[in-house]
């Protein structure tokens, strides 16, 4: 008696499985590397050694510098918007967003220009902030805030060396100084002086950094109100 010895459709499964995977890693590697080229060939400057991440969206790229080594972490949003179509007319705007030497905007940001929004060269951007120089209008109850002009008090500026904690927003006429650190979940909407903590919503500042002692110490809060709003 003759035995068949059963065919091995699992290990052959697999390896079809298998070789398909790597095909479309493969794929994802050539097709990001073609996204990532065309991005980099739109913007306004890109400088050596840009890293743009997965799902990076870019609007208005032409009105966007990009200086060298900056790094930009997958699903973040660039928007240097030049016209605003819900009114009537149009709102139409001039952008400039810059993004300085080696800074690091990390996953799931949102930066929103209509005016002008700076990064500073080595800062750092956490997870899922959001930094516009522009707002909403909502002035007129009878018309919906969708249909009003958005309203534009100044730019942003955030300067050298910072580090801009997860789920901060950055709103209006705002310059934060060199080396400030801003804490998770924030809002600032004033300015902040160099080399300062601060925290909250409306954010405010907690240490400075003392020259003399060579040390960051806290602040009162009467110096906070002293300090809170000088443009850095």
């Amino acid at each position: 008696m003759t035995t068949t010895r059963p065919t091995d459709s699992g290990g052959s499964r697999s390896s079809i499985l298998g070789g398909l995977g790597a095909a479309f890693t493969a794929w994802d590697k050539v097709r990001a590397l073609c996204v990532r080229q065309y991005l980099l060939g739109r913007f306004g400057h890109a400088g050596r050694g840009v890293a743009l991440g997965a799902r990076v969206r870019v609007h208005g790229a032409g009105q966007i510098q990009i200086e060298d080594g900056v790094v930009i972490a997958d699903d973040v949003t660039l928007r240097a918007q030049t016209a605003y179509p819900w009114t009537s007319p149009p709102q139409v705007f001039a952008p400039e967003m810059v993004l300085k030497r080696g800074c690091f905007i990390n996953a799931y940001t949102q930066i929103a220009c209509a005016r002008r929004v700076v990064v500073g060269a080595d800062t750092m951007i956490a997870e899922g902030c959001f930094i516009a120089d522009n707002n909403h209008g909502y002035a007129d109850p009878g018309r919906s805030p969708k249909a009003q002009p958005l309203e534009l008090p100044g730019e942003v500026v955030i300067g050298d060396d910072c580090w801009i904690g997860a789920h901060v927003c950055v709103v209006g006429n705002v310059r934060i100084g060199r080396h400030c650190v801003v804490g998770a979940h924030s809002v600032v909407t004033r300015d902040l002086p160099d080399f300062c903590v601060a925290v909250g919503a409306p954010a405010r500042i907690v240490k400075r950094y003392d020259p003399d002692q060579q040390a960051w110490r806290p602040v009162s809060a009467d110096e906070a109100r002293e300090w809170q709003g000088k443009r850095a």
